[in-house]
C-alpha cells in the first residue's frame, strides 16, 4: 500500500510561519526606520558641509565677503513680484556656480513641495551690524571661526509652505534664502527639527556637527561676541 505524500502547510504550521514573519517584521523594521533617518542625517552633513565650501569658494572671489542675505526670493526669478519674488537675487542663486546641481539645498528628512530649499544663511550677524536688506559677512569680521555659525537647518514654520510650514498663500512661491535675520532659524519653541530632535549646523571655519539645543561656549549668531540664539543682548 503506497503512502500518500501530503503537499502544502497545515494551518497551525502556516499560524507559526506567520507568527514569525510578524516577529522578524517588529524586529526589522525599526531598525530600518533607523537607518534610513541614519542615511538622511549623513546625507544632510554633506549637504551643509558643500554649501560651506560653496560660501567659502564665493568669499575668496569677492574679496572675503560671503553672499549676502536678501529677501523673499524664488530660486530662478527674475524680481518681478511673481510668487513674492522681491528684487536681488537669493544667496542660494549666488552659489549656484560653486555647487553641483540645486540637491544641497534640499534636506532629504523634509517634504521637498514644501521646502526646497532647508537651510539659512548666516543673516543675524549682519542683519544686527547694518539693519540692511543686502548685507553680508566679511572674513575680517569673525573672531570666533570655530564658533560662529554660519548655517544649517532651518527650522523656521515662517518660511515654509503649508501644510509643513505656516506659509498659507498658495501663490507665494517657496523661499530660496532662508536666513537667520530678522527671527531665529534654529532653537526655539515651534520649530520643524528634522533628524530626530537635531539640527546640522556649519561654523565659519568650515566644520559641521549636529546639535538638539544652544551649547552655550560652543556657538554664537555672532562673529565677534559669544552670544545666545535670541536677538536680546
Amino acid at each position: 500500500m503506497s503512502k500518500q505524500v501530503r503537499n502544502g502547510f497545515t494551518l497551525i504550521e502556516l499560524l507559526v510561519v506567520i507568527a514569525i514573519i510578524a516577529v522578524l517584521m517588529g524586529i526589522l523594521l525599526p531598525a530600518l526606520a533607523r537607518a534610513r533617518d541614519s542615511a538622511r542625517q549623513v546625507k544632510c552633513l554633506v549637504n551643509v558641509r558643500s554649501i560651506s565650501l560653496g560660501q567659502t569658494m564665493y568669499a575668496d572671489d569677492n574679496k572675503g565677503w560671503y553672499p549676502y542675505w536678501s529677501g523673499w526670493q524664488v530660486y530662478g526669478g527674475d524680481g518681478d513680484g511673481v510668487g513674492g519674488d522681491e528684487p536681488g537675487l537669493g544667496w542660494t542663486e549666488l552659489l549656484e556656480e560653486y555647487l553641483d546641481g540645486r540637491e544641497a539645498y534640499h534636506d532629504p528628512a523634509r517634504p521637498d513641495e514644501y521646502a526646497p530649499t532647508s537651510y539659512f544663511n548666516a543673516a543675524r550677524f549682519s542683519w544686527d551690524r547694518s539693519g540692511r536688506q543686502f548685507s553680508s559677512v566679511r572674513d575680517r569680521l569673525v573672531y570666533y571661526p570655530s564658533r560662529f555659525v554660519m548655517g544649517g537647518d532651518c527650522n523656521f514654520p515662517g518660511l515654509y509652505l503649508s501644510p509643513y510650514g505656516t506659509v498659507e498663500d498658495p501663490e507665494r512661491l517657496p523661499d530660496c534664502d532662508l536666513d537667520d535675520a530678522s527671527q531665529p532659524a534654529v532653537f526655539f519653541e515651534g520649530e520643524l527639527v528634522p533628524h530626530d530632535g537635531k539640527s546640522n549646523l556649519f561654523f565659519f571655519d568650515g566644520h559641521a556637527a549636529a546639535f538638539e539645543k544652544f551649547e552655550e561656549g560652543t556657538m554664537t549668531w555672532h562673529g565677534s561676541e559669544m552670544l545666545p540664539w535670541s536677538l536680546e543682548r
